[in-house]
C-alpha cells in the first residue's frame, strides 16, 4: 500500500509541472489573434518574385565615398538574410550559436557590393513574398537617400530637393510602400505574438536593433556634412557599432529615428517614421516566426495581417497628429514635438540621446500638429489627401494622388526612370553612367 501511495505521489509531482506547461501551451493558443481583413487588395497576396528597381541618379552608389559604412551596410543585408533563411527552415535551435556566429563573420568580412537578399534568403521569399517585396522597397529607399547624402556632386539645396523626389518615388510607383505617418509603438508591439523574438533569440535580437541604431544614427552623421566630416564621424560610429551597439540586449525597444538622427527627422519627418514603421514591422514579423504557440496557417495570415497594418494605403487620408479612434492602428500622435516619431510604448524610456535644442523628444503625447513648423522645406501632411499619404512636398516631392495597384505602375519616363537591367551592385541595380564617379 506504502508503495503504491508513494508512486501516486510521484506520479502527481511528476505530472503537475507537464500539465503546468500544457496548460500554459493551451492558454498561449487560445490568445485573441485579430483576424486578416477580408477585403485586402490583390497584391497583398502576391508571391512572385519582383525585383523593384532604383530612381536614375548621378548619386547613385555615392555612399561608397565612406567606404567602411557602406560594407557595413552590405553587412546588415547579409545578416538579415541568413537569420529569416534559418528561422523558416528547420535551423532555428541554431539561431543564437550557429547563425549567430555566421553572421559575425559577415560583420567582420563584410561583402563588398550590396547582396540580393532574395538570393541569399530564398526560402522565406517564397513563402512570405509580399513581404520579401515590401522589405527590398523600403530598403531601396533606404540605400537612395543615403547615396544622395554622401554625394560629392549636389549642393545641399539639390540634396532636400533630390530626398523629396525620392519619397514620391518611393510612394508612387508600386502599391508596397510603407506609411509615413506616425504610429502607435505601444499598439503595433502589444499583439498577441509580441515580444516573443527579443525573448526567445536575445543575441541575434541584439543584432537586428544594433543594425537598426546603425541605419538611423547614419542619417545625422551624413545631412549636411562635408565627405570628410563624414569619413571622420564614422570612424567613431563604426567603432561604436562594433564594440557595442551590436551586442546590446538591455534594450527595452528598438532604436527609434528620431532619437539617433534629430536634424534629419525634423526636416523629413515622413521619412523618419516610414524607417521607424520598417524596423517594427520587422521586430512584428520576428515575434510571429519565433511564437511557437502558432499554426503556421496562424503565422502566415498573422505575417499579412501585421504587413497590412503599416502599409501606406491601409492609412490613406489620415494626418500627423491625430488619432481616429478604435484600437490604437490609427492612432497618428506623435511625440510632442517630434512630428517624425510614432508615441512610444508606456513605460518605455528614450536612448538618451542628446538632441540639443532642435531635436529634443519629450514624453508626452502630441495631440495635433505641434512642431510641424517646417516651413517649405519639411513638407509634413496638413490635410488629407485623396492619394498616398497625402503628403504635400512641394513641386519637388509631391506624391501622385492615386496608389499603384500593381506593377503597372512603373513609368519609367522623364519622371522616374528607374533602371531596367538588374547588375552586380546595390540591390541588382544596373550603375552605368548614372552613378556617382568618384
Amino acid at each position: 500500500m506504502k508503495k503504491l501511495l508513494l508512486s501516486l505521489v510521484t506520479l502527481v509531482l511528476v505530472a503537475s509541472p507537464i500539465a503546468d506547461r500544457s496548460a500554459r501551451s493551451e492558454q498561449r493558443a487560445t490568445r485573441a489573434l485579430q483576424a486578416v481583413p477580408s477585403d485586402l487588395p490583390g497584391w497583398m497576396y502576391n508571391k512572385q518574385r519582383n525585383h523593384i528597381y532604383r530612381k536614375r541618379g548621378v548619386y547613385n552608389d555615392a555612399i561608397y565615398n565612406v567606404e567602411s559604412l557602406a560594407k557595413d551596410l552590405n553587412a546588415v543585408a547579409v545578416g538579415h538574410a541568413f537569420a529569416y533563411e534559418d528561422l523558416v527552415t528547420g535551423k532555428e535551435k541554431g539561431l543564437e550559436t550557429e547563425t549567430f556566429e555566421k553572421i559575425q563573420w559577415v560583420l567582420k568580412n563584410p561583402p563588398r557590393f550590396m547582396p540580393d537578399e532574395a538570393n541569399i534568403s530564398p526560402t522565406f521569399g517564397r513563402k512570405y513574398g509580399v513581404l520579401e517585396q515590401v522589405f527590398d522597397w523600403a530598403h531601396v529607399f533606404h540605400a537612395q537617400t543615403v547615396d544622395v547624402l554622401a554625394s560629392t556632386k549636389l549642393t545641399e539645396a539639390e540634396k532636400e530637393a533630390e530626398i523629396d523626389r525620392l519619397y514620391k518615388f518611393y510612394v508612387t510607383k508600386v502599391p508596397y510602400a510603407i506609411t509615413g505617418l506616425p504610429m502607435n509603438m505601444g499598439y503595433l508591439d502589444g499583439q498577441p505574438y509580441s515580444k516573443a523574438f527579443r525573448q526567445k533569440y536575445p543575441k541575434v535580437n541584439g543584432l537586428f536593433w544594433g543594425y537598426h541604431w546603425l541605419q538611423g544614427s547614419m542619417y545625422d552623421l551624413l545631412y549636411g556634412k562635408t565627405l570628410d566630416e563624414q569619413r571622420k564621424a564614422y570612424e567613431k560610429v563604426g567603432r561604436q557599432y562594433h564594440e557595442k551597439e551590436l551586442y546590446r540586449v538591455d534594450r527595452p525597444f528598438m532604436p527609434m529615428f528620431a532619437e539617433l538622427s534629430p536634424r534629419f527627422a525634423e526636416r523629413f519627418p515622413y521619412i523618419a517614421n516610414t524607417f521607424d514603421n520598417l524596423h517594427m514591422l520587422h521586430d512584428m514579423v520576428n515575434d510571429i516566426i519565433a511564437s511557437d504557440w502558432m499554426t503556421e496557417k496562424q503565422k502566415e495570415e498573422q505575417i499579412t495581417r501585421a504587413t497590412w497594418l503599416v502599409m501606406a494605403a491601409n492609412h490613406r487620408g489620415m494626418e500627423p497628429g491625430k488619432n481616429y479612434g478604435g484600437d490604437g492602428l490609427h492612432d497618428h500622435r506623435f511625440m510632442a514635438g517630434t512630428p517624425g516619431m510614432g508615441l512610444m510604448p508606456e513605460g518605455v524610456g528614450h536612448e538618451g540621446h542628446n538632441h540639443g535644442d532642435s531635436g529634443n523628444p519629450e514624453t508626452e503625447p502630441a495631440t495635433g500638429h505641434e512642431g510641424h513648423n517646417h516651413g517649405d522645406s519639411g513638407n509634413p501632411e496638413t490635410k488629407p489627401a485623396t492619394g498616398h499619404e497625402g503628403h504635400n512636398h512641394g513641386d519637388s516631392g509631391n506624391p501622385e494622388t492615386k496608389p499603384a495597384t500593381g506593377h503597372e505602375g512603373h513609368n519609367h519616363g522623364d519622371s522616374g526612370n528607374p533602371e531596367t537591367k538588374p547588375a552586380t551592385g546595390h540591390e541588382g541595380h544596373n550603375h552605368g553612367d548614372s552613378g556617382e564617379k568618384r
